[in-house]
């Protein structure tokens, strides 16, 4: 059972000069500094988490922009229908979450944003998109993700 349970060891600092929080990725997974963001994507059949810093308030603008990249980077159609809200806690943290449903080349794609409120109108914007199959194998490493964040 130890064997199947990824290490967790390498912290990230977003953004990396003057960081407002912390992430915590597994050592399998591959990240990629984007500007001020990170992306990582799990090892295998692919599954992606976008870290994002949004420009004081605007959670609106930063939402559209990943939104953006995501559908130019795997050719996703969202629909926009299936969209499902839910707020939440993350370590003593408001949370609040929305969720779509899509397509692309391969079959259905499952996209979660997960806004994390930080403090004095800050907050950082995880998405994670993939495949409903490949959120399923990666389901205890997203979580994991999510709860390694905390403030710088």
């Amino acid at each position: 059972m130890l064997l199947a349970t990824p290490a967790f060891s390498a912290t990230h600092n977003v953004p990396e000069d003057e960081p407002l929080v912390t992430i915590e990725i597994p050592d399998e997974w591959e990240t990629k500094e984007i500007g001020e963001s990170i992306l990582v994507t799990a090892p295998g059949d692919p599954f992606h988490v976008l870290v994002v810093l949004p420009e004081g308030s605007k959670l609106a603008e930063a939402m559209g922009e990943a939104m953006r990249y995501i559908r130019n980077t795997g050719s996703i159609v969202v629909k926009a229908e299936s969209i499902k809200k839910e707020l939440g806690k993350l370590n003593d943290m408001d949370v609040r979450q929305l969720s779509w449903q899509g397509k692309d080349k391969n079959g259905d794609v499952k996209i979660q944003f997960t806004f994390v409120s930080l403090a004095q109108r800050k907050s950082v914007l995880v998405a994670c998109w993939g495949s409903p199959k490949a959120e399923q194998k990666h389901e205890a490493d997203l979580k994991k993700i999510l709860q390694s964040i905390k403030k710088a």
